[in-house]
């Protein structure tokens, strides 16, 4: 049975403390040592660094959005944005020197302060009455788990998301448990634990962590075909020192933005601009400088809320999670593939690293009344808008899921209205203003992508089978598992809104209403699910002395051992190099490169489909038939533009043989000036002499292939 474990809280000593775990002696006045304020530094370090990072891109993001009316290079923003936050470090500096001679700070919180032996549980009567709360939601999570890990139907599914409902909505009771204080100056609502400190040694676990987190992040070469975007828009600002509002991967503007490219991201022109600032390319300054840093950012991430949700176990909490997040990372689009893989896209930032923080600073403010928290929590929801258009829906959802919970416990209207429109004003004010200036998300995305019934949501964030089961346990038990306050109410609302938006028929209405169906598979992301699968791994029973130690140690083992089993690492299909990458193969970079190199004649570039999707991350300055055939779809696929470019690519690609005469039209219409063949082509290689193609240049293996001069060259039709 789940039981929530107890801290109390010693009384605050007459003087400052330093950041050591209370001891029980009595406190010492005057300053404080230059060691213990090195490991008070130490210990701030998770939280002076994505505090940090929080403030600086957000400040970006509101340069880069007043930009959207002066229309300034970025190198001039980014030289404003230098000099913005030398200001605000230097104000954040001096109010901080104010604060800390004004008051003194509460000591840290350790195991030492713990009363294991108190809580529920003490009589047989103790014992019935915690049988009564925790047997419907335990009973009804574990059904709803099984049904909806295994098995196939509607009506199965329809089963698991009711019992899901029942488990999270029976355990209120727990959730209320202590009432909340009506007094204007008290915080909304109450805690059984004081706002917890890390210490010197485990904020040094942690951050060797993310060390290590930031150096296999640029070992592990997994392709994203969204990179040629992400990376090619950086690559783009980097050379040109102009933003392409238009689009730039199929033409220099000429044709308008799609849908993968609307205005309020930032995250992509802020890595452009720097690497220009520096003098490297984009893409070395995203994958050597830009992922190790995030890297860390996300690991303190994820070290903040379980040391936020589940401070007495914060470190065993941290370890599960982390593990989970390494070993269960298989499918393209499964919840954790967007963690060390795929975290130079602004969504996975905002999943890995915003999402967590946004938990943690509604649990400040609830539990503190921080008006700090708040200010941190709306230059959250800014920066969140410049790293992915996905936080315009997101983020609102979990305000709102945040909201819909501090009213329905704590009565208080008004700190649910204050935690809504602190976290979601700037997202929704950003989506309405770029829907009524633009196109919004194209009807064209939403339909080209694949559909998503509720189960493949479900498997794509909660997985299946026993990787299934443990995350549904995680979800739907955690307002039962985390301590007392705020964790426990904000998790109920996450899951209740999750569980809501999976049942049958409500994504599909929702798109229907929105247009948004190409995202809305998205909306588990606002549980931080691996900080709940970690404290999945603290779950005791009440007054069960010795068979608490034994799952104290079995527990977490067989969790660690379902990840390592039935999980997919994120290293997995040999994608680890010995030294860092460019998230491609070398022989594809340096095929691209040496295109770059060669003395070609006016006119596009034609070649195999990977070397296209590369050579946007390696240059603006050739341009290339079809980078990716995704961004047809805002055209029209059944356009001649779209036709002509698809028909060429399956032809380079030389998978499927081609009629030569409609490949000749083809680029003369597309105006097409080189074309590059595999030597290994024999298929397309055969319709050289047809097509009447020169050979100007020739690679020897590896990435042997010839580059041929179109007769058709500098002849575009603008198609």
């Amino acid at each position: 049975m789940p039981h929530v474990e107890h801290v109390a809280v010693a009384p605050p000593g007459p003087g400052p403390r330093d950041s050591r775990p209370a001891t029980g002696r009595s406190d010492t006045t005057g300053p404080r040592s230059i060691p213990a304020r090195l490991r008070s530094l130490l210990a701030a370090t998770p939280v002076l660094v994505t505090d940090a990072g929080v403030v600086a891109f957000a400040l970006w993001t509101l340069l880069y959005h007043l930009n959207l009316v002066l229309d300034l290079r970025p190198s001039v923003v980014f030289a404003a944005w230098v000099a913005t936050s030398v200001i605000a470090a230097g104000v954040a500096w001096w109010l901080g020197v104010r604060r800390a001679g004004a008051a003194p700070r509460a000591g840290a919180v350790g195991d030492a302060d713990a009363d294991p032996a108190g809580g529920p549980g003490s009589t047989i009567a103790d014992r019935g009455r915690l049988l009564r709360r925790y047997a419907l939601p335990v009973g009804a999570g574990v059904g709803g788990v099984v049904l909806a890990a295994y098995g196939d139907g509607t009506a199965r599914w329809a089963a698991a998301m009711v019992l899901g409902l029942v488990a999270i909505v029976s355990a209120w009771p727990s959730i209320r448990a202590g009432g909340a204080s009506r007094t204007p100056s008290a915080p909304a609502v109450p805690t059984d634990t004081p706002r917890p400190t890390t210490t010197p040694v485990q904020a040094l676990v942690v951050i060797a962590a993310a060390l290590a987190a930031a150096y296999y992040a640029t070992r592990i070469a997994r392709v994203s075909l969204d990179d040629v975007f992400y990376v090619g828009k950086s690559v783009w600002v980097a050379e040109r020192d102009e933003i392409p509002y238009r689009d730039f991967l199929l033409t220099e503007g000429a044709l308008p933005a799609g849908s993968a490219n609307p205005p309020i991201p930032s995250f992509e022109v802020f890595i452009g601009a720097l690497a220009r600032a520096l003098g490297v390319h984009a893409a070395s300054a995203t994958w050597y400088l830009m992922l190790p840093l995030l890297a860390v950012g996300v690991v303190f991430a994820l070290w903040r809320i379980a040391q936020r949700w589940a401070p007495r176990r914060a470190l065993l909490v941290f370890a599960v999670a982390a593990t989970y997040i390494v070993f269960v990372a298989g499918h393209p689009d499964a919840y954790n593939t967007y963690h060390l893989p795929r975290l130079t896209q602004g969504k996975s930032v905002f999943l890995h690293a915003l999402v967590p923080l946004a938990w943690v600073y509604l649990t400040d403010y609830l539990e503190t009344r921080s008006r700090r928290a708040l200010v941190l929590l709306a230059l959250l929801s800014v920066g969140a808008v410049g790293l992915t258009t996905t936080a315009v829906i997101l983020l609102p959802l979990l305000a709102a899921a945040a909201a819909f919970a501090i009213l329905v416990v704590t009565r208080r209207f008004r700190d649910a209205l204050i935690c809504f429109a602190v976290a979601s004003a700037y997202p929704l004010g950003s989506g309405i203003v770029t829907r009524l200036t633009t196109s919004g998300i194209d009807q064209a995305v939403a339909t080209y992508a694949e559909w998503r019934e509720p189960q493949l949501v479900w498997m794509l964030s909660l997985w299946l089978g026993i990787l299934g089961v443990v995350g549904g346990l995680a979800l739907w038990w955690s307002p039962l598992l985390l301590r007392r306050g705020a964790p426990r109410l904000l998790a109920a609302g996450a899951a209740l809104a999750v569980t809501v938006l999976l049942l049958p028929g409500v994504i599909t209405t929702a798109s229907d209403l929105t247009g948004l169906g190409a995202v809305l598979w998205r909306v588990p992301w606002i549980v931080p699910l691996p900080v709940l699968v970690g404290v999945l791994a603290t779950l005791c029973l009440p007054r069960l002395k010795w068979p608490n130690r034994v799952l104290a140690v079995a527990l977490p083992g067989a969790l660690v051992t379902a990840f390592v089993t039935a999980g997919t690492p994120m290293w997995t299909a040999d994608v680890y190099q010995p030294e860092p990458s460019w998230r491609m193969p070398e022989v594809r970079k340096n095929v691209t490169f040496w295109i770059v190199r060669q003395d070609r004649p006016e006119g596009l570039v034609l070649a195999p489909s990977s070397v296209m999707r590369a050579m946007p991350q390696v240059t603006s300055r050739v341009r290339v038939v079809l980078a990716r055939d995704l961004y047809l779809t805002d055209y029209g696929l059944d356009t001649q533009f779209s036709q002509d470019r698809l028909l060429l690519a399956k032809f380079a690609d030389g998978q499927e043989p081609v009629p030569v005469d409609e490949v000749a039209a083809a680029m003369r219409r597309v105006g097409v000036g080189t074309v590059c063949l595999w030597r290994v082509n024999k298929l397309t290689a055969a319709a050289v002499p047809e097509l009447k193609l020169e050979r100007f240049a020739s690679r020897k293996s590896p990435g042997g292939m010839i580059c041929y001069r179109a007769p058709s060259a500098g002849q575009a039709t603008g198609n």
